[in-house]
């Protein structure tokens, strides 16, 4: 029986379900696998880069900075079908629908090192 005073492993802790129902105009479904395999340049730049992550007002939202760049606004969450859907302020981003920023957001997840929010459709 576990109480308050028990110890409790953190592998029997779960996080709560954590939903957002909105993220910022723009946002777009991103396939993660497509993206490693077609952008194999920008998905081993965020591999390979120096990277600061800082969380945001919301449970979507971080600030980003890769290799001492200036941080980027970006917004992640998934999809309970285990797609994401993205969005970045970077120029990268606008013009070419994905970007690093996002890539280290996804790998950083995947690692176990973030953990991002379950999207409504």
């Amino acid at each position: 029986m576990k109480t308050a005073e028990s110890p409790i492993p953190t592998s029997d802790c779960s996080a709560p379900n954590q939903w957002v129902a909105r993220q910022p105009e723009g946002t777009r479904n991103l396939d993660f696998e497509t993206i490693r395999q077609s952008r194999s340049t920008t998905w081993s730049a965020a591999l390979e880069a120096s990277v600061d992550i800082d969380r945001g007002g919301r449970l979507d939202l971080f600030l980003v900075a890769v290799d001492g760049d200036c941080p980027a606004n970006c917004s992640l969450a998934k999809y309970s079908t285990g797609e994401h859907a993205g969005w970045c302020s970077c120029q990268v981003f606008q013009s070419t629908e994905v970007c690093p920023h996002l890539c280290v957001l996804r790998q950083r997840a995947a690692l176990g090192d973030l953990s991002l929010p379950t999207r409504e459709r």
